[in-house]
């Protein structure tokens, strides 16, 4: 996993390509005027999401993982907590959604030792294939939050 800032360039040069490609659109793309929408950016290795979304509870938010994918999640505005933890194999299965959308929904897991990332505008996030994360937890209360999530393939790493 990778918790980063927009304007932290200095650290960028470590990433791959693909990621750094990632990085560069959320910096020069303006999401204000844009609704939920899903753009293939390079074919299907990497697909961005625009998410304008209500967050909610984090009891009410599935933790996730994905196979195919790694996931960039960059705030644009307004703010989520995003729960993290890595997949250490002790999870169990809630839904399989891997064929229709490279997702894996996980049960509560009470020994996951879930760290809860406070992402706000200009914040970003990238989560690998061993990397559960749970999106859209409220910070004190309900709130709006848009943000890019790019999927990036995993092949091209």
């Amino acid at each position: 996993m990778i918790y980063g800032h927009i304007s932290a360039k200095e650290t960028e040069q470590a990433y791959a390509e693909p990621i750094r490609e990632a990085i560069r659109y959320c910096r020069e793309t303006d999401v204000s005027g844009m609704g939920e929408s899903r753009i293939g950016l390079r074919g299907e290795e990497l697909i961005v999401q625009i998410c304008d979304r209500i967050t909610g509870k984090k009891e009410e938010k599935l933790p996730e993982v994905h196979s195919r994918y790694a996931e960039l999640q960059f705030m644009a505005e307004g703010s989520e907590y995003m729960g993290f933890y890595p997949d250490r194999g002790d999870n169990r299965i809630l839904e399989d959604c891997l064929e229709e959308k490279d997702t894996l929904y996980y049960q509560e897991n009470p020994l996951s030792e879930e760290v809860m990332l406070l992402m706000t505008p200009g914040t970003y996030a990238v989560f690998f294939p061993e990397d559960v994360h749970r999106p859209f937890c409220q910070v004190e209360a309900p709130a709006r939050v848009k943000k890019i999530v790019i999927k990036i393939a995993v092949d091209t790493l």
